[in-house]
């Protein structure tokens, strides 16, 4: 009799074999967990677990306190988000999808439960303004500031998201041709272009303000040389913000701004859609959305009818 400890030990071993990311490993491994928790003694034979304790589970998360058990934040009084709960639901209906493939169970039970139903949200994003204000924050005649203004001005023409940014490498910057190198979830190459001022950026930090590397071929480093990790690059971008006068800046959400204002400019989501690294046009159909509720913005501010007096 397998049980959901020894399929979780088995999925460990598979994923890390297949090159899964990380975060990919320890999200399905937290789920999990959390619901074999949830299952108990009846959770041990895994043949007998059904669709409808998937179901059970998801009206139990429902009933749990934010960040109940949270190594570092104390739980709250508010509950889980429908984002939360459909994010645990999906984890365990993906490993259970894995346990099928690899012929552990005869059958996926969770193949036919749906998934909760999470309410779209506007993507937050800054407007021009905003972003020049952030840009003219650091000290561009000093090592650091020239790094950190070429660095978010990197961010903003290319929508790569921080992880991406921060683990390019020197080869994967081609100035010349305008072009960054990453390496995108579940480790899928593409080239991101980018305009002739990053060009100009990268360039001049490059060969006048980036230290000399130590033991590291990545792109952007510390003033000692050393890698600059993607936990630096997000508290440089938070303190900048703060600068500026802007409300809750992240590195995510300079790339929801960026695929934004590139729609707004005249884009289209399909060149977007390569550009962010989206496997499939729907989920970039979400920037769109909100690019035409500017559209509408705009109108209630500057239509016709509205203003005659008749």
């Amino acid at each position: 009799m397998a049980t959901l400890a020894d399929a979780l030990a088995a999925y460990r071993i598979f994923a890390q074999a297949e090159g899964k990311s990380p975060k990919t490993v320890l999200w399905i491994m937290s789920a999990v967990t959390y619901f074999s928790e949830f299952m108990g003694q009846d959770g041990q034979d895994i043949e007998a677990i059904t669709g409808n304790d998937l179901r059970r589970f998801i009206i139990e998360l429902r009933q749990r306190p934010k960040f109940l058990r949270h190594p570092y934040n104390r739980p709250q009084s508010s509950k889980l988000s429908e984002q939360s709960i459909e994010t645990y639901a999906r984890a365990v209906r993906a490993f259970f999808g894995y346990l099928h493939r690899e012929e552990m169970i005869d059958h996926n039970p969770m193949s036919k439960v749906k998934m909760p139903r999470v309410p779209e949200k506007v993507v937050p994003t800054f407007s021009e303004r905003e972003v020049e204000r952030l840009l003219s924050q650091p000290d561009r005649k000093t090592d650091r500031g020239f790094r950190d203004y070429a660095l978010m001005l990197t961010m903003i023409d290319t929508a790569a998201r921080l992880s991406e940014v921060a683990t390019v490498g020197v080869d994967d910057v081609d100035i010349e041709n305008g072009y960054l190198r990453v390496q995108g979830k579940g480790g899928k190459e593409r080239y991101i272009p980018f305009g002739f001022r990053v060009a100009k950026a990268l360039l001049k930090y490059k060969l006048k303000h980036r230290p000399q590397p130590v033991a590291t071929e990545r792109f952007w480093l510390t003033v000692s040389g050393a890698p600059l990790e993607a936990g630096r690059i997000e508290k440089l971008v938070g303190e900048y913000g703060r600068k500026a006068g802007l409300k809750r800046c992240y590195p995510h959400k300079l790339r929801h701004t960026s695929a934004v204002l590139y729609l707004r400019n005249g884009g289209d989501p399909f060149s977007l859609q390569k550009k962010l690294g989206h496997s499939s046009l729907q989920m970039t159909r979400h920037y769109a959305n909100l690019a035409d509720s500017d559209v509408r913005a705009q109108h209630l501010k500057y239509g016709v009818a509205d203003r005659l007096k008749v």
